[in-house]
């Protein structure tokens, strides 16, 4: 069987559909879901429904979405039990990592949070692996949790479970329940397993093994914490908090539009938003994000033009605060690591 050579456009070719496909396919769906909101709407009523916001409560909006990162900069540092990493430097970090999830397509802002935080004192890049896979087995289990709710919710209500949100539930709830299950394994019988396991690693040259040995034990690290009663809880605890303060914040910009839903309509608008945007389109979620609050609220009968626009707006609030000081903290996470670097080599 022919070989494409090295260099040729066709090697070339193959590279770059191998790289772009997702893209490409992102940006049709985002397309469409955009076309599908703004099908319909009168352009008069959607300047309506801006002239008219209150935009006073979307300050608090924003301070909200900075709140529930620093709570979730608090559970990550938890995680690295009993290592105390410093916490304003996770939350730079954790601020780097969201700014680039935004920005860049394939979750890029979690390695570029394995990057920078392999470069904190005492701390590894297995390691920051292992909690990082733990917060998103956390944050499924709380999106099963929250779902489960919302469903109790509605079944006290006539609005009737819609059948893109059921299928939703049978994909999340055994998803998490695998994820819970994998918590448990790993914290309580990981490193009894790995004992056993290692053993195979015995034909391997001495400093090989001796590598892998040292990475697996410290990826161990964050699953193990889970162990620690005051430690998991504090998981737990700053994992409610988050949730809490993100649905705070669509109450919020609900009262920005003077649109009449409560605290239950924010959270099934949470895990609507959570459920759909968990691999995002697009960098942003352009298009689908203002499309599943459109999709949402129209379930309570409000207009297409403001569900539209409170998408638009709840979009901004929950991206541009954390792009913008992303952005800042990445120019000044690079410049401490130059200099850094720079006191450390041989003199000039």
């Amino acid at each position: 069987m022919s070989q494409v050579p090295k260099g040729s456009g066709l090697e070339r070719l193959a590279r770059w559909s191998r790289r772009e496909w997702r893209l490409l396919a992102g940006l049709a769906l985002s397309v469409v879901c955009l076309g599908l909101a703004v099908r319909g709407t009168s352009p008069q009523a959607l300047w309506q429904a801006l002239a008219t916001a209150q935009w006073q409560w979307i300050g608090p909006a924003i301070v909200l979405v900075l709140a529930g990162t620093a709570f979730k900069t608090l559970r990550w540092q938890v995680l690295f039990f009993p290592q105390r990493v410093p916490l304003a430097r996770l939350w730079s970090i954790f601020c780097i990592g969201q700014m680039l999830n935004t920005l860049l397509p394939a979750r890029a802002g979690e390695v570029g949070r394995l990057y920078y935080v392999g470069e904190v004192e005492g701390t590894s890049r297995s390691q920051a692996l292992s909690t990082i896979v733990v917060e998103k087995m956390v944050d499924l289990i709380m999106l099963a949790l929250a779902y489960l709710l919302v469903a109790a919710w509605l079944a006290t209500t006539s609005i009737v479970l819609p059948d893109w949100l059921h299928a939703a539930g049978t994909v999340v709830l055994p998803l998490a329940g695998l994820a819970l299950g994998g918590l448990l394994v790993l914290a309580y019988f990981g490193r009894p397993a790995w004992q056993r396991v290692r053993r195979v690693l015995a034909p391997l040259p001495p400093a090989w093994r001796e590598r892998v040995e040292a990475a697996v034990e410290r990826a161990m690290v964050g699953f193990e914490a889970l162990r620690h009663p005051p430690t998991s809880l504090r998981v737990w605890l700053w994992s409610l908090l988050a949730w809490i303060f993100s649905v705070a914040t669509n109450v919020l910009v609900f009262r920005a539009f003077e649109i009449d839903l409560g605290w239950s309509a924010a959270l099934l608008l949470v895990v609507v938003l959570m459920s759909g945007v968990a691999v995002p389109p697009l960098p942003g979620n352009l298009g689908v994000f203002p499309y599943l609050c459109q999709l949402t609220l129209s379930l309570f009968g409000v207009p297409a033009e403001t569900g539209l626009v409170y998408g638009l707006v709840l979009q901004a609030v929950a991206y541009l605060p954390l792009v913008v000081l992303g952005l800042v903290l990445l120019l000044r996470e690079n410049w401490t690591l130059r200099r850094a670097s720079s006191a450390s080599g041989p003199p000039g």
